[in-house]
């Protein structure tokens, strides 16, 4: 399969990775450094759940010329991201190719759909913890490690089957659900809460946990957005709340957010497609949402100075 990863960082250069590995022709956009890493000396993957291993040669792009057109595109960028993304892709798009986002946060695939007058749009989520720690270099580290993706109207469409067997036949842990904005919102729950007061108290999320007053902030985090989901007719389990709870308890030491950790180096925020998202909902639907709003509102400062 002729498989275009957008791009070329944490997630799509693992999943990229695995799937070349396999044998599909995978071609990976980049740029500055890790562009012309790539194209001299390959990529290296270290993995719990894969394996580790190597590719001598990758084929790395900036831009895409008419004539090559990909069977499937695995969409990866920052939501902030998606308006350059989606153009640069575009070449590559044609009638028959499926476009897969696994990014954070909701309304990317409908983003999409709007921009993109061809290709097919399944929605979905990347449940890794990976990193980019050089400009080849890519890092597996263990736990859930999977892709979870669908129709956005719950159809099992050509499209998503044929990607579902790709990712198998890889080696990828991928679940093609009935039901995908479940799980969209499942990892809404978890991150708004993580990523979103990791940010505002710019701390480590586990002295966060520590501290029975931000703690209770968290809580409140993941009963908004949980409300907002269920608002916008996302059946979400009864439990939710708690089980979310629970599991940010059972993994506290390891918990990192890529958002905090973007923050503290200046850059963007996915602010927008994350808590913003859901201060937006909870007006649309009459549902309160304060901590999101006061997220929200302080983190801006941050993301607008980072993109002037």
């Amino acid at each position: 399969m002729k498989i275009l990863v957008m791009a070329a960082g944490a997630v799509g250069g693992y999943f990229g990775g695995v799937l070349a590995r396999a044998g599909n022709e995978v071609k990976f956009v980049a740029r500055g450094e890790a562009l012309q890493t790539l194209r001299s000396s390959g990529m290296r993957v270290t993995s719990v759940k894969s394996g580790d291993f190597a590719l001598d040669s990758v084929d790395a792009v900036d831009r895409l010329e008419g004539g090559w057109q990909a069977d499937l595109v695995l969409f990866c960028v920052k939501s902030y991201q998606n308006d350059g993304a989606i153009d640069l892709i575009r070449p590559a798009v044609g009638d028959s190719t499926t476009i897969l986002t696994v990014q954070n946060g909701i309304g990317n695939g409908d983003q999409l759909e709007a921009a993109l007058a061809q290709g097919h749009v399944l929605v979905g989520a990347a449940y890794v913890s990976a990193e980019r720690v050089g400009p080849n270099d890519f890092a597996e580290l263990g736990g859930t490690c999977q892709i979870v993706f669908g129709e956005q109207d719950g159809s099992r469409s050509e499209h998503a089957t044929r990607a579902h067997e790709t990712f198998l036949d890889s080696g990828i842990d991928a679940v093609l659900s009935d039901n995908v904005n479940v799980a969209l919102w499942n990892k809404l729950v978890y991150i708004t809460a993580l990523s979103g007061m990791s940010c505002l108290v710019r701390a480590p999320f586990a002295e966060i946990l520590d501290n029975p007053r931000t703690a209770d902030l968290v809580a409140r985090v993941v009963h908004e957005t949980a409300a907002v989901g269920r608002a916008s007719g996302v059946e979400l389990a009864a439990d939710l709340e708690e089980s979310t709870l629970q599991e940010f308890e059972r993994e506290e030491a390891e918990l990192v957010s890529s958002m905090y950790g973007d923050l503290l180096a200046g850059k963007p925020l996915e602010l927008m497609a994350l808590n913003g998202a859901v201060s937006d909902l909870g007006r649309r639907y009459g549902v309160a949402t304060p901590i999101n709003d006061l997220i929200t509102a302080c983190l801006s400062v941050a993301h607008q100075r980072a993109i002037r």
